[in-house]
């Protein structure tokens, strides 16, 4: 499908469009842009969060081009215009959190690095920053450095998915006697859910075992937007729905809440950041934003495993919901600053000046 160009969200000049497809046959779109103006200062990878597509990010990708970077943008499997993976389009499936390693590769690989010179650097939000953070030891022989926001890497305890969340302490109560599933105090309450990390999530690896991955998670259904007061991810209202407008007219890049199979999936690759010796051995250079009022991801575990990363350095927009580059001006100015400060880097900068004297 090419690009969807609504009024309120046109698409930035210069964009080419396509697909690649995946060694296990899978067809992801993509599109890239080159940078504006005569200084370029390298290439940037867009990895995006779970059920998004690539038009939410046009004016993140002007951003980008108007600092000198040619952009490269893509849908995972499974969302957007890529291809779906379940009779129902409206799902957001994935069976193995290794896919969206092979997409990521697949588009670096073929799209990338073949289109554009370097230094080539990611940004990736959410589930996006999650592939990376999984996959560093092939990525550091692609990209220089990598700029993730909001990274999924705990689930904050009574807000991701309240549905899931009531639905697995229904279940809970119902199989002990209502012995577990009772809500906790919130003052009480730990850095990451524990009910979907010690229930849900191997729940959901076991149903999938048994052929069940592609039901909706429970409480999940296949509506693809929400109204802004009941939003999460920013408080801008005017992104909001501009992103809604977009969704209006092509209803078909949205999906709704994930499987069993994506969270068994996704916890997999999450719970296996949490030890001890994976913050040491991320090699490629990483800065990591936090948004401190979110919602969705747990903020409390991003700021844990950095502490144990060598290469990763950590900023926390305080008041900040979780979609940062989606966020009002004051929290996107905070986040561009952070961005300049790391991106290219010195030796980078060092080099084209002494390219350009």
């Amino acid at each position: 499908m090419t690009l969807i160009d609504h009024p309120d969200n046109p698409v930035p000049e210069g964009a080419r469009s396509g697909f690649v497809t995946t060694p296990d046959d899978k067809k992801i779109r993509y599109a890239h842009w080159p940078a504006a103006g005569a200084r370029r200062k390298g290439t940037v990878t867009l990895l995006q969060g779970r059920a998004e597509f690539i038009e939410k990010y046009f004016e993140v990708i002007e951003d980008l081009r108007q600092r000198g970077f040619a952009v490269i943008a893509f849908d995972w499997r499974g969302q957007g215009g890529s291809q779906r993976l379940t009779r129902n389009p409206r799902r957001g499936h994935v069976s193995n959190f290794n896919k969206y390693k092979l997409d990521l590769r697949t588009v670096l690989k073929e799209v990338s690095l073949a289109t554009y010179p370097g230094p080539h650097f990611a940004l990736a939000h959410s589930t996006g920053a999650l592939v990376v953070l999984s996959d560093t030891d092939r990525l550091r022989t692609m990209l220089d450095r990598a700029v993730l926001t909001a990274p999924l890497l705990g689930l904050p305890t009574g807000t991701w998915f309240p549905g899931l969340v009531s639905g697995f302490r229904s279940i809970l109560r119902k199989l002990t006697l209502g012995l577990f599933g009772r809500p906790g105090l919130k003052a009480t309450s730990p850095k990451t859910s524990w009910l979907i990390e010690k229930v849900a999530i191997p729940v959901a690896r076991l149903l999938s075992m048994f052929g069940l991955g592609r039901l909706f998670v429970p409480g999940g259904n296949a509506e693809i937007s929400v109204a802004y007061e009941n939003n999460r991810q920013t408080t801008d209202k005017a992104r909001f729905e501009r992103f809604n407008k977009v969704l209006e007219q092509a209803p078909e890049l949205g999906v709704g809440s994930p499987t069993l199979g994506w969270l068994g999936a996704t916890g997999r690759a999450m719970l296996a950041l949490r030890r001890r010796e994976a913050g040491p051995n991320i090699k490629l250079p990483c800065l990591v934003l936090a948004a401190g009022n979110d919602r969705i991801v747990s903020t409390p575990m991003i700021e844990d495993f950095v502490a144990r990363a060598k290469a990763a350095a950590y900023v926390e927009i305080a008041g900040a919901e979780h979609e940062l580059m989606m966020e009002r001006d004051a929290f996107r100015d905070q986040f561009w600053a952070a961005f300049d400060a790391f991106v290219p880097g010195l030796e980078a900068e060092q080099a084209l000046e002494r390219a350009g004297s």
